[in-house]
C-alpha cells in the first residue's frame, strides 16, 4: 500500500504523530539528541541514573525475556563489556518485563555482568526513547550524546563494532 492509497485521516494522523514526537523530544535521533536521562532500579535494587555515567561511552540495550533475537545477541554484548569496562565503557540492559522473574529466568541461562534494569511501566521505552522494535540499541558517547541507534539484533563481536566503541572512549565520535 502506498500513500496515495491510505485514507486521508490515516496520513493526517500519521503526520500529526510525527511532528508531535518531534515538538515533544520523544524521538531520539542518532548524532543530534542528547540522550533523555532516566532513572531505573536494576534487578537487586540499586538505583540507576543515566547521568551518573556522564564521561563515559554508554551503550543501552532494550530487550525483553520473550525475544529470542534480544537474549541471542546478550553474550557478545557482555563480552565487549567484559573486555572494555576497564576502560570506561558502560553496559545498561533495559527491560520491557513487568515482572523481574522472567528476567531473571533469562539471566540464569545468559548470565550478563553488566546491570539489569526494569522498565516495568515503559516510561523510558516509550517516553523517553520511543523504542519501536526490539532488541534495540542506543550508543552514547561521552557527552551524552546518542551517536547510534541500532534496531534488531546485534554482534557486538565483530571487530567493526570494537573499533567504533574504541574511538568512542579514545577521541569521540567514531569515524
Amino acid at each position: 500500500m502506498t500513500v496515495k492509497q491510505l485514507p486521508l485521516y490515516t496520513c493526517l494522523i500519521l503526520i500529526a504523530l510525527h511532528l508531535f514526537s518531534f515538538q515533544c523530544g520523544l524521538s531520539a535521533e542518532p548524532h543530534s539528541d542528547i540522550a533523555p536521562d532516566f532513572q531505573l532500579t536494576d534487578l537487586s535494587g540499586k538505583v540507576h541514573t543515566l547521568s551518573d555515567y556522564r564521561g563515559k561511552v554508554v551503550i543501552l540495550n532494550f530487550w525483553a525475556s520473550w525475544c529470542p533475537e534480544c537474549i541471542t545477541e546478550m553474550p557478545s554484548l557482555n563480552a565487549l563489556y567484559e573486555k572494555q569496562k576497564k576502560n570506561s565503557l558502560v553496559v545498561l540492559g533495559i527491560t520491557s518485563d513487568r515482572r523481574s522473574e522472567p528476567v531473571a529466568e533469562v539471566l540464569k541461562k545468559t548470565p550478563v555482568s553488566y546491570p539489569v534494569l526494569m522498565d516495568s511501566k515503559g516510561a523510558v521505552f516509550i517516553r523517553k526513547y520511543t523504542v519501536i522494535g526490539l532488541p534495540m540499541t542506543f550508543i552514547i558517547d561521552k557527552n551524552g550524546l546518542i551517536v547510534e541507534k541500532i534496531i534488531g539484533g546485534t554482534d557486538f563481536s565483530t571487530a567493526g563494532f570494537a573499533k567504533k566503541i574504541q574511538e568512542l572512549m579514545t577521541a569521540g565520535r567514531p569515524k
